[in-house]
């Protein structure tokens, strides 16, 4: 059990660092190649949650969620190759509406609270301007947006992966 989880830490290990610094060196040029390394990984960890289960199965003859788990991954990654592409051109212009309505809403509320407490809520205005300015930015302009939170996305690839290291080292060491 213990080898097991160390070979999915490694994995995700691998995926994580990989799919990173993919994104960060080349966020245009990735994005095919990161959706193809998301289906793998996923196929992968479907494959070894099938293998985990058959061997269950062999040992106590009870059928158990691993199998089922297998066979959802295998789908999911067939799935990922299919629509992957599409559902990330949409994420700028659905994110940027939930920060202009967002914002909307945190200026009426703050206008709504200064009629209360008969002051002036500048640092609330601030916000309800920059959450409107996102909002604006991430519908009209959502290809250079896309690539900055893909980065940002990269980044925090990078750093999920170093933290896999550090848990690997803890766990390895207190066997």
């Amino acid at each position: 059990m213990v080898k097991q989880f160390q070979l999915y830490r490694w994995l995700r290990f691998i995926f994580l660092a990989t799919a990173g610094i993919l994104i960060v060196l080349e966020p245009t040029n990735s994005l095919d190649y990161i959706i193809y390394i998301v289906s793998v990984y996923i196929a992968f960890y479907g494959i070894l949650s099938l293998w985990d289960g058959w061997s269950i199965k062999r040992k106590t003859g009870e059928s158990n969620i691993a199998i089922g788990f297998g066979f959802l991954a295998l789908i999911v990654a067939v799935l990922v190759l299919l629509v992957a592409k599409f559902l990330v051109q949409l994420v700028p212009p659905l994110l940027g509406i939930i920060l202009l309505v967002n914002g909307v809403n945190q200026f009426r509320d703050s206008h709504e609270t200064r009629k209360q407490v008969k002051f002036m809520p500048w640092l609330d205005y601030l916000y309800s301007a920059l959450l409107i300015l996102a909002g604006v930015v991430f519908i009209l302009n959502p290809s250079k947006t896309i690539i900055f939170l893909y980065q940002l996305f990269g980044v925090a690839l990078i750093v999920l992966a170093f933290f896999e290291i550090v848990n690997s080292s803890i766990y390895s060491r207190k066997k």
